[in-house]
């Protein structure tokens, strides 16, 4: 699901994934922005011993996500009865029949929403919840397979209006390191890191030689691309074949050199000396060549 406001122009995409556990599905800001940011960042609630977490974290890979830092999830006594309006219903762009249901706020404000029911028997309700909720303070109670699509909020007579719902299809599975997730909410990130911390790894994961026409602003994304590639080895090497890792680090050389070629934060020489330098740092990713820890 795709939820997106007119108000502040922002798209989140939040995903619902089945897992055992029945986890906290992911929303983010970020998830599809692979040729628009360097580091793939994204945003997801995740439930732990009774408390929720809005964590921020790193996307690897377009499919493995890792924490990198969280607070507790809150929203100051969000809106949650609505009553059905009347019986009338509604049309909205491609929705049909939409039911419109009214809240009003402790401060007069009254809420419209008009919710679809898209008759496939989904549970929609925990994407809804924690997005509407820390957003825009309303929690409403949705049945199987209702989605809030739009919203109208009437202050003293004014209306203010908002789109929330936009359907698309995500045919991609993304995976929760968990245990580095709960790590990093119980203070022992170390104990962690030592814990799951390879056997061997490429060399630049502790020594970074650079040639002598390499300038600091290259040697600094250079940095930043081998700290993300160390980051993903310790975390899911586990999980990928050194094949798989090996074609991770070429097609992220190659996506990261189309975006500093097209926002300019390398110039024309220092992004052929950037593709050089990790181009030649490609050999350590054999097996062979890994370093002991």
């Amino acid at each position: 699901m795709t939820f997106f406001s007119e108000v502040d122009n922002k798209a989140g995409i939040s995903v619902k994934f089945n897992s055992k556990d029945q986890s906290v599905p992911v929303y983010s800001i970020d998830y599809n922005s692979d040729k628009k940011y360097i580091r793939n960042t994204i945003n997801f609630y995740y439930a732990y011993r009774k408390n929720i977490y809005r964590m921020d974290g790193v996307l690897y890979n377009k499919k493995y996500v890792s924490g990198n830092g969280f607070r507790t999830y809150s929203a100051s006594s969000p809106i949650r009865y609505f009553k059905k309006a009347s019986d009338t219903l509604y049309d909205y762009k491609s929705y049909k029949n939409l039911e419109k249901r009214i809240a009003t706020d402790k401060d007069g404000t009254k809420i419209e929403l008009f919710i679809a029911n898209l008759k496939d028997n989904i549970d929609y309700s925990e994407p809804a919840l924690f997005y509407l909720s820390e957003h825009y303070g309303i929690s409403p109670g949705l049945g199987k397979g209702e989605v809030v699509v739009y919203a109208n909020y009437i202050f003293n007579n004014n209306y203010s209006s908002a789109n929330f719902v936009q359907l698309n299809d995500i045919n991609e599975d993304v995976y929760f390191n968990k245990e580095q997730i709960e790590s990093l909410i119980d203070d022992n990130y170390n104990e962690f890191s030592k814990r799951i911390m390879p056997v061997k790894n490429p060399t630049y994961c502790s020594v970074i030689p650079f040639g002598s026409n390499v300038d600091k602003k290259t040697i600094e994304e250079i940095q930043s691309f081998l700290s993300e590639m160390c980051e993903y080895f310790e975390l899911w090497s586990k999980y990928e074949t050194n094949d798989q890792f090996k074609k991770y680090y070429d097609s992220e050389v190659n996506r990261r050199a189309e975006i500093y070629k097209n926002n300019g934060e390398l110039n024309e020489k220092q992004l052929k000396v950037y593709i050089d330098e990790l181009s030649q740092l490609k050999n350590l990713n054999s097996e062979e060549n890994f370093d002991f820890n």
